[in-house]
């Protein structure tokens, strides 16, 4: 990934073999030659409602199903632009309370 353009999830495959993306990592680990890292983990139950639990969790604020994940994958996008211009790790909540605060237009 050169870019945060280039992040693509499919977020319903993962959630169907039980996977969601909960954050993404910047710098911090190398396990890989990319800068940023997908931190996948396992979801065993309520796995329909599971963005939009962690969503309400971070922020406070409901959206519609339809856009749920386009509103996490806008997230992880704003975290890894925020962790470039900070040279460093941000935390994901962090991440989603700016981007509702500076980016989402309801």
């Amino acid at each position: 990934m050169s870019n945060n353009e280039d992040l693509q999830v499919n977020f319903e495959n993962l959630l169907k073999l039980g996977y969601a993306v909960v954050d993404v990592r910047y710098k911090d680990y190398d396990v890989c030659s990319e800068t940023q890292k997908l931190v996948i983990a396992r979801v065993d139950a309520d796995r329909d409602d599971f963005y939009q639990d962690m969503l309400k969790l971070y922020t406070g604020v409901e959206f519609k199903p339809s856009e749920i994940f386009d509103i996490w994958m806008d997230i992880l996008k704003h975290k890894i632009k925020m962790s470039v211009v900070l040279n460093r790790d941000i935390a994901i909540k962090v991440a989603a309370l700016d981007y509702i605060e500076t980016e989402y237009s309801r």
